[in-house]
């Protein structure tokens, strides 16, 4: 998903929420967000569809290492164990047993045939069906065991479907539902699921309790969760000073603070993200291939550095490298303003920067960029828009009305959700806002979703890294890391590289 959606900021304002110290073994969350659902189908922020696992499980998971791991399921299927046919059409999901809902029903094949309906329920505002489009067929020949049948092979489908993803589609108890239509069914006033907690109270606005599933094992070491609704990072920080809340999500100029305070911590979980420059390559100036050079060569990195603050690495290759096929190699232009004028042959360009107003650190970048182009003989025209009109159908980046976005991608679990580089993606509902188009890269980008060896994947994977670097749709910054300030009360709070909770069963907080 695009960052402009993951990293939604709010202006600084308003107070944080005052309590007294925790107890044992009660853990107090800053939650930026205010979700209008808890249902995992419909929840549309990051730290939302993270926090719905805690209470909804998916099939298959993600470590700390960034690691498919088997949450309902007895292993992950692959074609070594006979999960996955040799024609790689066929995927068989073996169910554990003894699963239970927090209401002590078991979880069984049916349910997950549910929530495949209610995805492909057209009157369901789900962020996406593309993954699920890709199934022909989804059967439950036993109570344990679910067979989906996918149209063509795709190398990712393990990775997305009913996993730990781009989105995260919990697995929803059919037996709670009325129908696959899920907006204002009964269950949405007491969400519950099969995962380590359910939750006992949501005060709309203000904050969502959770308590342990008495079914799930091993028995969570936390007695509750409190997600606590603050709106923007500032107040959530003075909330993690004051110990009002045990963690928040902070920003790189608000580590050293945190780090000064006693009994602060930094918990720094690198992400699978990229923050870049995106380059319009189908009008405007940096159409041509020569201006889109010249603005690489114009831009200085160090500098660049300093107004993220260094808080993160720079970025050479799209791919981050939290992914296993992440291209090292790849080395950022080496600045050389004057080599960029003689690519203008003199000429002055004039060309536009958007970019999300609320982003401090984005706001910094663009003022750099435009000091660094000017001195190359490109003159940048700043827009800043707010979120919702940087997305919107009508909007600069869906229209490609702009020379220059600072903008990037969050991806999924697997290296192909990092891509958005097709030319499918390439229109106004697409996520290719560069709208570059290469028939080289649609063979590699296809070929990889069918190789049958990891090795040729891995090539197609190396191959469009140098392609992008080459063509330069866009010009990577820095790859993103997600900050939480932690207070040393917590034990065991970690994240993998999508923002998602890990192992919340084994998180404890001790008395203070």
């Amino acid at each position: 998903m695009t960052l402009g959606l993951a990293l939604l900021i709010a202006a600084c304002g308003g107070g944080a929420p005052r309590g007294n110290a925790s107890a044992a073994h009660v853990l107090r969350i800053a939650d930026l967000s205010d979700p209008s659902s808890l249902d995992p189908l419909l929840a549309h922020d990051q730290d939302t569809i993270g926090y719905d696992l805690l209470v909804c499980q998916t099939l298959v998971g993600m470590d700390a290492h960034n690691r498919l791991t088997p949450v309902l399921i007895e292993r992950i299927p692959s074609r070594v164990n006979g999960g996955i046919s040799a024609d790689g059409k066929t995927i068989v999901y073996r169910l554990r047993k003894g699963v239970r809902f927090s209401d002590g029903v078991e979880l069984t094949s049916a349910d997950v045939s549910f929530t495949y309906r209610a995805i492909m329920d057209s009157r369901n505002p789900v962020l996406s069906q593309d993954a699920y489009r890709r199934i022909a067929s989804l059967t439950t020949p036993d109570r344990y065991t679910v067979v989906i049948r996918l149209k063509r092979p795709w190398n990712a489908a393990v990775s997305d479907l009913f996993a730990q993803s781009d989105f995260a589609f919990g697995i929803l108890p059919a037996h709670a539902f009325e129908s696959t239509l899920l907006q204002h069914a009964a269950w949405e006033q007491h969400p519950f699921g099969s995962g380590p907690f359910r939750v006992t109270q949501w005060r709309r606005g203000d904050r969502v309790v959770l308590e342990p599933n008495p079914y799930f094992s091993p028995k969570p070491k936390l007695a509750r969760i409190e997600l606590r609704m603050i709106p923007d990072r500032g107040s959530a920080l003075v909330a993690l000073q004051a110990h009002d809340v045990d963690a928040a999500p902070i920003l790189p100029e608000s580590i050293a603070r945190t780090e000064g305070t006693p009994g602060l911590r930094v918990l720094r979980t690198p992400e699978n993200a990229t923050v870049w420059l995106t380059l319009q390559t189908q009008q405007g100036p940096a159409k041509n291939i020569r201006v889109r050079r010249a603005i690489a060569l114009a831009l200085d990195a160090a500098e660049l550095q300093k107004a993220y603050q260094a808080a993160y690495p720079q970025a050479a290759a799209f791919l981050p490298p939290v992914l296993q096929w992440h291209d090292s190699s790849i080395r950022a232009a080496a600045t050389d303003p004057r080599e960029a004028r003689e690519l203008l042959g003199g000429q002055t360009i004039d060309a536009l920067l958007v970019l999300q107003s609320g982003n401090a650190a984005w706001l910094r970048i663009a003022t750099v960029v435009q000091r660094q182009l000017a001195a190359a003989g490109i003159r940048v025209t700043i827009k800043t828009f707010t979120t919702t009109l940087f997305n919107a159908p009508d909007g600069p980046v869906r229209n490609a009305r702009f020379a220059i976005a600072i903008d990037g991608w969050l991806g999924g679990a697997d290296p192909e959700q990092s891509i958005v580089f097709t030319c499918s993606q390439a229109t106004v509902n697409g996520d290719n806002i560069s709208r570059y188009c290469d028939p080289r890269f649609e063979a590699l980008f296809t070929d990889q979703q069918t190789a049958r060896n990891t090795a040729r994947r891995r090539a197609d994977f190396l191959a469009m890294q140098r392609l992008i670097h080459q063509a330069l749709p866009v010009i990577p910054i820095y790859y993103e890391v997600y900050f939480d300030g932690v207070n040393s009360r917590v034990h065991g709070f970690e994240r993998n590289m999508l923002r998602f909770p890990v192992a919340p069963e084994t998180w404890d907080a001790g008395g203070e």
